[in-house]
């Protein structure tokens, strides 16, 4: 399978009109697979169309990926506890208590977060092949304020949504 590439004129907020059709295999489709594309501080979110089935086969896991899904949570919780109690130790007495608390467990909660979202990186990479040729059936390519580039994998979700946005 190829890469069809397609810019459309859509502004942020302005509504994007997709085929009932599923982005991967062409089947009738109603659930939403959101696509997730960011630049700089700005992050362009879009909901494409998938079948039952697909939808279905997302949600199933691997293995490992579930493995790695389950040691970044315990991970993330530690690294949290750890630094809370490294942010109480290690700041001045002569603060006050909550302050102290409040510095630790913001320091900890950023620090549990990162690690977990390591850890679902991780996870992705440890995915399933079909779930991953699921998801790398559409994506953004690039947007701006005005314009947006998808990209699909499936011709015939290509040739009508094409249809569907040109001028």
């Amino acid at each position: 399978m190829t890469n069809q590439t397609i810019k459309i004129k859509a502004r942020p907020n302005e509504t994007i009109r997709f085929p009932g059709l599923c982005v991967h295999c062409a089947q009738p489709g109603a659930t939403p697979l959101r696509l997730k594309k960011r630049h700089g501080r700005i992050t362009r979110l879009v909901d494409v169309p998938l079948c039952t089935d697909c939808a279905q086969e997302l949600t199933r896991k691997s293995g490992e990926e579930e493995r790695l899904e389950k040691m970044g949570w315990a991970a993330a919780g530690g690294t949290a506890v750890i630094v809370l109690a490294l942010g109480l130790l290690l700041t001045p007495v002569g603060l006050a208590f909550w302050l102290r608390l409040l510095l630790g467990l913001v320091a900890g909660l950023g620090a549990g977060t990162a690690v977990l979202l390591y850890f679902r990186r991780l996870a992705l990479q440890k995915a399933l092949p079909a779930k991953l040729t699921i998801l790398q059936s559409a994506q953004i390519e690039t947007f701006s304020w005005r314009a947006i580039t998808f990209s699909f994998t499936n011709e015939a979700f290509y040739e009508r949504f094409r249809d569907l946005n040109q001028p």
